[in-house]
């Protein structure tokens, strides 16, 4: 699903609503339902767990669609922004009034998307496991 919603920005803003109730949509919908019923017999909750997946997936992409946004209508690398904004981001660390952000600047590694994905998605599984008692 995340690829392809990379690949067409355009669809993540139609899935957020209504579902789409084509076949191959509904032939999805019926496949993830069924292994999620596999996991949790109630559908409620199965649904409730499929929502919260689609929801993190939605989101995460969403955050990356703007990133490229940003880019096209800036003109302006990640790393061109970053030295952009460099003396205001130096004089707000040196007041002292944000440690963790100066943390997150100074320690922090850049991390690639698809791994910060996959950090997301893991956590999110690993909630829903830990709330099922699996």
């Amino acid at each position: 699903m995340r690829g392809t919603l990379l690949r067409h920005p355009w669809l993540a803003g139609e899935l957020a609503g209504r579902p789409a109730l084509g076949p191959h949509s509904l032939r999805r919908l019926e496949c993830a339902l069924r292994a999620a019923v596999a996991l949790m017999p109630d559908i409620t909750v199965a649904s409730q767990a499929l929502g919260a997946v689609h929801a993190y997936v939605l989101g995460s992409v969403a955050a990356q669609q703007a990133l490229r946004r940003a880019e096209q209508r800036t003109g302006l690398s990640e790393e061109e922004w970053q030295r952009s904004v460099g003396p205001y981001i130096r004089e707000v660390l040196a007041a002292g009034e944000h440690p963790m952000l100066a943390r997150r600047v100074l320690e922090a590694e850049e991390t690639d998307p698809d791994i910060d994905f996959t950090f997301g998605l893991d956590c999110v599984l690993d909630g829903l496991a830990a709330r099922l008692g699996r």
